[in-house]
């Protein structure tokens, strides 16, 4: 397990072969920099804390979600340390209350219910939160995310930029990219406007959630610009998605409805970026 982020003397970790991302949900939380989201293995697949402390709650209920034919069924689980509370969501949970745990021990199952779109990979939702508040939406405790900055590339101060990519993998849900990335530290990510880019983007540049997270914290610019070509025609497309990463990070391609694929294995695709 590796630490990803923190708040005051809690400190939040993720297995080795995790990607995370600050930014990309228009869940409340994430709009004030207080949750993260962990991804790793697959839905109905083991999920591990990524905190130390006391089970003191579990609870399901049900939610309006936005996808009406899903399962409405949600989880919290809540952890005690010291003086706060981690808030955890997505998960199953098969602990009990009044047990203590350590990060990494087993907790639950991934989930796949109504609140995620179709280009969704597992994600565990986690924030700190006050004791007797974490089960309401809304949280200003921010996250402080754990990266060692390092000088990145030198493009990366730039606000405008071109990725020169490769298709890695295709399935009926997204493309993954393979480009040049920067590292600081033990994460890995894209780079520009001097820091990690982080989030969803979208053609439209009203839509999505993303953002530029910077050593002196978070950066909301507006995108100017977002352009995807294969060879030398347009990529139909919804948008592009950007992570961390604790290996290689890939870049996803979502298109406009699921079973839509506008991308081949092996194809070189270009995205400039401005913001």
């Amino acid at each position: 397990m590796k630490k990803i982020a923190s708040h005051e003397d809690v400190d939040i970790f993720a297995p080795d072969n995790s990607r995370f991302s600050f930014l990309k949900s228009p869940y409340a939380a994430h709009l004030t920099h207080s949750a993260v989201d962990i991804y790793y293995g697959d839905f109905a697949g083991e999920a591990y804390s990524p905190a130390d402390g006391e089970i003191i709650d579990t609870r399901c209920f049900s939610t309006p979600t936005p996808f009406k034919d899903r399962d409405f069924t949600e989880y919290i689980t809540a952890i005690r340390q010291g003086e706060h509370v981690i808030k955890i969501l997505h998960i199953k949970p098969d602990v009990s209350i009044g047990e203590n745990i350590s990060k990494g021990d087993r907790i639950g199952t991934f989930i796949h219910n109504g609140y995620f779109t179709f280009w969704n990979d597992p994600p565990m939702h986690v924030e700190v939160r006050r004791p007797g508040d974490y089960l309401r939406a809304s949280n200003n405790l921010s996250l402080t995310p754990n990266i060692k900055w390092s000088r990145l590339s030198s493009y990366s101060s730039c606000r405008t930029i071109e990725l020169e990519c490769r298709v890695e993998e295709i399935n009926k849900r997204y493309s993954l990219l393979r480009t040049n990335y920067d590292t600081c530290g033990d994460v890995r990510g894209f780079a520009m406007d001097g820091g990690f880019l982080d989030g969803y983007i979208t053609q439209d540049p009203e839509g999505g959630f993303s953002g530029i997270i910077k050593p002196q914290g978070y950066s909301h610019p507006g995108i100017s610009m977002l352009e995807i070509t294969a060879g030398d025609s347009e990529v139909k497309c919804s948008g592009v998605a950007f992570c961390l990463s604790f290996n290689e990070p890939r870049i996803k391609v979502i298109p406009e409805k699921y079973g839509d694929i506008p991308l081949s294995s092996g194809d070189r695709v270009s995205i400039r970026l401005g913001v």
